[in-house]
C-alpha cells in the first residue's frame, strides 16, 4: 500500500504491506522514497517463522511523482536482493516497488 500508480494527496500517507521468508522469518523491513535513505518500518508480531509479517510506516508525502521501494531482512540476516528473478526454479527475488503521484 499504496497501490501502483495511485494518486495521493500531499501530507501523511500510510505505507504498508506484508513480507515472508519461508522457514527463516522476517526480522526487519525497510522502505525508501525515490533514492533516499532506507527507513525502518514497524513490524507486527507473528506466531512463528512461516507466517506472513505485516509492516507499516507513515510518509510525509510531497507533491510529484515518487517511487516507493521495500526490502526485507530474514531471520538469518540476509537482506532481499535488488535484482529481480522469476519464481522458477529457485523462487522469486527482487524488491517490490510502486510509482505514485502526489498532488
Amino acid at each position: 500500500m499504496p497501490r501502483p500508480f495511485a494518486r495521493l494527496k500531499a501530507g501523511r500517507v500510510a505505507v504498508a504491506g506484508t513480507a515472508w521468508a519461508q522457514h527463516r522469518g522476517v526480522d526487519a523491513v525497510e522502505w525508501q522514497v525515490d533514492d533516499g535513505p532506507w527507513r525502518q518500518a514497524e513490524l507486527a508480531p507473528v506466531p512463528g517463522l512461516d507466517t506472513w509479517r505485516q509492516w507499516a510506516a507513515e510518509w510525509d508525502a510531497t507533491p510529484g511523482s515518487h517511487t516507493l521501494r521495500v526490502r526485507a531482512t530474514d531471520g538469518t540476516g540476509t537482506t532481499q536482493p535488488s535484482a529481480r528473478a522469476r519464481p522458477f526454479p529457485d523462487g522469486a527475488t527482487g524488491r517490490h516497488s510502486v510509482v505514485v503521484t502526489v498532488t
